[in-house]
């Protein structure tokens, strides 16, 4: 088996992001979605341009798994949790797990009092495991289509490192 490890975006991993996005969309939420859905949620052919600028200001977390991308996950600074996303290939491996639990780590370093995330369909189930409430069904317009998700957070214990606890 080959080893794996989640760091920070390099500059370059946009292309397999790029890639990754497109297909967990049209092959992983495709069991949730419609076609019509999944096509307002991203087109069929990776746009690298566009992920190479998102990823230069987000720098999301990577999963590496011997030398190919197997995820990806952003992070922001409030501990909003956005865009993540696993290569079909490496479905049902840990991948999004650990991603996640590597920030919500992060958040609890940051001392952020919660991490929340508006998950799609298939990725609740995920988020629940990890101990996410859903605090509200929600219907999205992309595209002239309507996808439904859910707003989840995870409230965070203040470590005693902060003075909190």
């Amino acid at each position: 088996m080959s080893s794996s490890f989640i760091r920070t975006y390099q500059h370059g991993d946009h292309v397999a992001i790029a890639t990754i996005f497109c297909r967990a969309v049209h092959e992983i939420g495709c069991k949730d979605y419609t076609p019509a859905q999944c096509l307002a949620w991203s087109d069929t052919k990776p746009n690298p341009e566009h992920w190479e600028k998102r990823c230069e200001r987000k720098q999301p977390f990577v999963s590496v798994v011997g030398e190919e991308i197997a995820g990806f996950l952003e992070l922001d600074p409030d501990g909003h949790i956005d865009c993540a996303y696993v290569n079909p290939d490496f479905q049902r491996r840990g991948i999004m797990t650990a991603l996640v639990q590597h920030a919500v780590d992060v958040a609890a370093a940051m001392n952020l009092s919660r991490v929340y995330v508006e998950a799609s369909i298939g990725a609740r189930c995920l988020f629940e495991r990890l101990g996410f409430e859903v605090l509200r069904e929600q219907e999205v317009a992309m595209g002239g289509e309507k996808l439904v998700n859910y707003a989840m957070e995870l409230a965070l214990v203040p470590t005693k490192a902060n003075g909190l606890a």
